[in-house]
This record gives C-alpha cells, sequence and structure tokens, in this order.
C-alpha cells in the first residue's frame, strides 16, 4: 500500500522503535518519528508488521507471536547500534511495547491510546464468528478527528476475524505482564478515543510497577492519536521525556 513502508533514520546512539497498531501501518509514526529525528536526533526505526501494509488476506495465518517477534528482532537490530533503546506504540503497538518493555531491557516505554483490555460485546461471540464469517468490514475509516488526515491514512478497510482473536491473544498476554514493567513509562489515551475504551489509560497506570510513570489525558481527539488533533502536543511532550531522560 502506498505510504505502508517501513522506514529507519540513522541518528545517534539513542534509538527509538516505534510500532504501529492494528490494521495499520508505519504511517501512524512517520510525523513523530520525523520530529524525534529531527529535533533530538535518535535513531529511528518503524517497521511494518507481518500481515499489514500490502492486503487483508495476508492477516491470515498471522498469530500474535508473529507480530512480537518482528518487533522483537526490530529492537535487537536497533540495540546492536544504540546505547539506549526506546519503545513506543500506537494502539496495538502500544500493547507490543508494554510487552516487549516485560521481557527486554528496553530504557523506556512510551504508549499512544495502547490496550491491554477491549470492551466489545461482540467478543463474546468471536469463537462461533470465526467460523462464520471470515472478514469484518470497517464502516467508518480511521478513527481519526482530524478530517483533513483521514483520506491520507492507509489502512485496511476490512480484517480477518481470526486476526482479531490473535489480537486478543496479545492483550490477554501483554496484561498478566504488565507487572514486569519497571521501566520509565508515559502513557497517552483521549477521552474521545472511540476504538480503545479510555479505562485502558488507568488500568496500565495502575498496574506496571514502574517507579517513573505519567499518564497524560488527551480531550479533543480520537483514537489515532499520533496523527491527530494534538500530535504536536504529544511530540513535545514525548520530547521533554526524553531529554529529561538522557
Amino acid at each position: 500500500m502506498s505510504g505502508a513502508e517501513p522506514f529507519f533514520k540513522d541518528g545517534n546512539s539513542n534509538g527509538f522503535l516505534f510500532l504501529h497498531g492494528f490494521t495499520a501501518t508505519p504511517f501512524e509514526g512517520r510525523f513523530l518519528c520525523d520530529y524525534i529525528y529531527k529535533e533530538l536526533k535518535w535513531t529511528i526505526s518503524v517497521p511494518l508488521l507481518p500481515g499489514h501494509g500490502t492486503k487483508p488476506e495476508d492477516l491470515i495465518g498471522i498469530s500474535w507471536k508473529d507480530w512480537l517477534n518482528c518487533a522483537k528482532n526490530e529492537y535487537e537490530q536497533l540495540r546492536k547500534r544504540c546505547k539506549n533503546v526506546v519503545v513506543c506504540g500506537q494502539s496495538m503497538g502500544g500493547t507490543l511495547a508494554l510487552l516487549l518493555a516485560s521481557q527486554l531491557s528496553v530504557e523506556a516505554v512510551i504508549t499512544l491510546a495502547g490496550p491491554v483490555l477491549l470492551k466489545d460485546w461482540r467478543l463474546i461471540i468471536l469463537p462461533i464468528a470465526k467460523h462464520l464469517i471470515t472478514y469484518n468490514r470497517k464502516s467508518k475509516g480511521p478513527d481519526i478527528r482530524d478530517k483533513s488526515m483521514k483520506p491520507f491514512i492507509p489502512t485496511y478497510a476490512k480484517y480477518p476475524v481470526t486476526a482479531v482473536e490473535e489480537f486478543v491473544k496479545l492483550l490477554n498476554v501483554t496484561r498478566s505482564n504488565l507487572w514486569k514493567v519497571k521501566v520509565p513509562a508515559l502513557l497517552f489515551h483521549s477521552q474521545k478515543d472511540r476504538t480503545i475504551h479510555f479505562s485502558n489509560l488507568e488500568y496500565i497506570y495502575q498496574h506496571i510497577s514502574s517507579q517513573i510513570k505519567e499518564s497524560v489525558v488527551l480531550e479533543k481527539s480520537y483514537h489515532l492519536i499520533s496523527l491527530d488533533l494534538e500530535r504536536i502536543e504529544i511530540f513535545n511532550k514525548i520530547g521533554s521525556f526524553l531529554v529529561q531522560l538522557f
């Protein structure tokens, strides 16, 4: 898909790994990572997760472990050239970032509307639905309030129901390992998020073991906060967070 390409920017000895969301692409991190590269000169890595950025059929047969292994491989490559590595993710990418922080020696973790819980009644029928329905179609496109940005976001218009099941497995594993996250954490979520319930912010904050942690409540954006109306506020906050740590 046009605009879905992974990208890498060679900078200094600090590394920033950005992970995109479910059915999304590295485009979600492009403006944030451009900011961090320009302002802080950090080395940037933004991979394309397996099954994403091509066609929805490619998500069939992909497991949550494939997404995690991709993230781990990118981390390992970044670690080879960087003294410090911070992992950040939008939506499901935030989930993966938390799981990486619970397993690997990252220096900090940042989540942008990251979930560990889904509040959707349809999940109850998921075990049956996956045998009856191959795809679920998105009715409204990307959940973003900035209308000027919406047409440019590469994303799938539909996704396999089996992929949702893998997403739920990832959430369950990450939720049970939150207590292992001990590194500095910066957590963002919008009260107006229409995709991932706002309660995830407080749940994550309360269940990680980080001594240094901060939750930031947004009030204007919808779900894709890395691209939405308050993105500049987010970029500045992340920049200050990173400068204070390193």
